[in-house]
């Protein structure tokens, strides 16, 4: 099986030491957001809540499709394919 690309927000790299861009195997929206997080375990309840539902404030894209459109956790990840993750920034 291939590899997904993941492609976070920079106030996500904060929680991988800089990195913004790497590579997981590809699966279900299920074993690739557990493979981020394994990956880089302080990420782990800053993107999903513990049903790997999105954050209010985060955004998964698989490709050009919001996570939350999907339908399922389940819905497969093809390989080369990009996953992006966006947090809102809040300030002021």
């Amino acid at each position: 099986m291939g590899d997904v690309s993941i492609s976070l927000s920079s106030s996500l790299a904060q929680f991988t030491g800089g990195v913004r861009r790497f590579s997981v195997p590809a699966g279900t929206v299920r074993q690739v957001l557990e493979k981020m997080q394994d990956e880089y375990p302080r990420l782990t309840g800053r993107i999903v809540d513990d049903s790997l539902q999105p954050l209010p404030f985060v955004r998964v894209y698989v490709g050009d499709a919001d996570v939350r459109d999907l339908g399922s956790a389940d819905s497969a990840v093809a390989p080369g394919t990009t996953v992006m993750v966006l947090a809102a920034v809040a300030g002021g």
